[in-house]
């Protein structure tokens, strides 16, 4: 008897494992994990959280290098070409259209973000809709509901990633 209760645990705690682990790389297939390198050397230069940097690139752009917003912004990150010369020429980083180079501008201009708010939450909806509207809604007015929304999904997907 004591036999089968052994043996009913351990295939309770292999199917459990396995959907674990089905769970795992499911999650895998809807949040890629590209560009590890890149982001690594963007957390250390920039001292920002890996999974905040993927979760950023997740929601700009879902990971696709070629992707343009309607506004103009480009890249994994979505920079405006006026932002990513700027922050280019601030931290002395060439925009050459790589995916490590957007990653390490996007970077640099979220980190400057975090200096200048002194807020996550802040930095976040200025990346999405620009300092000088964070500004205003410090002020009062009301936020974009999509820069809410923004800020939202980067804090989901940087919990999801967190998991990976």
């Amino acid at each position: 008897m004591q036999g089968d209760v052994k043996i009913k645990h351990s295939i309770v705690l292999f199917a459990v494992i396995a959907a674990i682990t089905a769970l795992y790389f499911v999650a895998a297939s809807f949040f890629p994990l590209s560009y590890a390198a890149e982001i690594k050397e963007a957390s250390e230069k920039f001292g920002l959280d890996e999974n905040l940097i993927r979760a950023v690139i997740m929601t700009e752009s879902g990971y696709d290098e070629s992707a343009v917003s309607g506004a103009g912004a480009e890249g994994l990150m979505q920079l405006m070409p006026s932002t990513r010369k700027w922050i280019s020429e601030s931290v002395g980083i060439p925009s050459d259209g790589s995916a490590r180079s957007e990653i390490l501008l996007g970077s640099a201009y979220l980190r400057y973000l975090l200096d200048l708010t002194g807020d996550e939450t802040d930095a976040l909806m200025s990346y999405n809709a620009g300092y000088s509207n964070v500004l205003k809604w410090k002020q009062g007015a009301e936020p974009f509901p999509e820069t809410v929304e923004y800020v939202r999904r980067v804090r989901f997907f940087g919990k999801i990633y967190s998991l990976l």
